[in-house]
């Protein structure tokens, strides 16, 4: 009697923990999403920060071991932005954003450079339009809270879930919800780019004066970007090996003197890579890759073009993009 009784110990035993287990595993699903959902409705605070609020500071910004410092000052008025950044060191520019154009004024060669429909809305950082599609490849989490510049912050951090991009931390403003230091980490988790604020004041609005060129338009030799920008159905490229999450932004022609550039723009909400491709007859070159930091470049000869893959992500993923690269012949469908 008791060898039959002891299996049913066992079995319900077994059983019961099973359900304890799957009501932990569950518990700590739960407690996971709604810690990741905690954490996004940072990120999205401070995207809505980022444009909708008025405010001026100044930035240092380090990388590939270069210190750079500008004033920044940023205006939304009636869901309409102006920004306008400047240097502090040499060379000297300005860069005059508003949501149509991007005019870049360089007063040692009296030339203002101006692209129309800029890719980007922010000088700060690049910042997702799908927070909850981004939860798919990164892994975002809540930790300490630190000052910078003397306001309390709350770190994000932003962990990759695979080898293909960078992790990266956040520190937002508890009050303003404003990114007051930002960095890329490479491969060792140490710190290779850096944005912080070096001081930050919220205004209730900005002046015209801080938002135009200090320098006189008029005085300058204008020069319209080169870029045209192409319809997705003519692109004759096929992506093979594009790491989840990368997405085509934009197809554009840069027109030169010598030959024009196709660039595809591929982006997944924090990281970007661009693809140039230029007709090159001649021998093929020797696979070409090249780093700067945290950028990672790499060339390849395919068919009679020239294509050089570079972004802010390891040499893995520009390595492994151009690979995938295949040209379609003109009159393939």
């Amino acid at each position: 009697m008791v060898a039959t009784f002891l299996p049913r110990i066992r079995k319900r035993l077994s059983a019961g923990l099973a359900l304890l287990l799957s009501i932990s595993m569950n518990a700590h699903s739960e407690s996971l999403d709604s810690a990741q959902t905690a954490t996004l409705n940072w990120l999205t605070d401070m995207r809505h920060a980022v444009s909708h609020l008025n405010y001026k500071g100044v930035v240092a910004y380090l990388k590939d071991k270069q210190v750079e410092s500008f004033q920044l000052f940023h205006a939304s008025n009636s869901g309409k932005e102006q920004e306008r950044l400047v240097s502090m060191n040499s060379p000297l520019r300005e860069v005059v954003r508003d949501a149509n154009k991007v005019a870049c004024y360089y007063p040692d060669t009296k030339t203002v450079f101006i692209d129309s429909k800029p890719s980007t809305r922010s000088v700060l950082m690049e910042l997702p339009n799908n927070l909850d599609q981004l939860a798919r490849y990164y892994r975002v989490s809540l930790k300490d809270q630190e000052y910078v510049t003397r306001r309390l912050s709350q770190i994000v951090e932003i962990e990759p879930r695979d080898t293909f991009r960078y992790a990266r931390r956040i520190w937002i403003d508890t009050a303003s919800k404003l990114p007051l230091k930002f960095e890329v980490l490479g491969d060792d988790n140490q710190a290779v780019e850096q944005m912080v604020f070096t001081s930050l004041s919220l205004e209730s609005s900005i002046s015209s004066e801080e938002l135009n060129p200090s320098m006189p338009p008029d005085e300058f030799t204008h020069q319209a970007s080169q870029r045209e920008i192409l319809p997705l159905d003519s692109l004759r490229w096929t992506l093979h090996d594009v790491p989840d999450g990368f997405q085509i932004v934009s197809y554009t022609r840069l027109k030169r003197a010598e030959r024009p550039v196709e660039h595809i723009l591929l982006s997944d909400g924090f990281s970007s890579v661009s693809i140039y491709l230029e007709a090159q007859k001649g021998g093929a070159p020797k696979e070409h890759p090249k780093q700067i930091g945290t950028t990672n470049a790499y060339s390849i000869k395919i068919k009679d073009y020239l294509a050089t893959v570079m972004g802010e992500v390891p040499a893995k993923t520009v390595e492994t993009i151009a690979h995938g690269l295949l040209r379609q012949d003109a009159d393939s469908p």
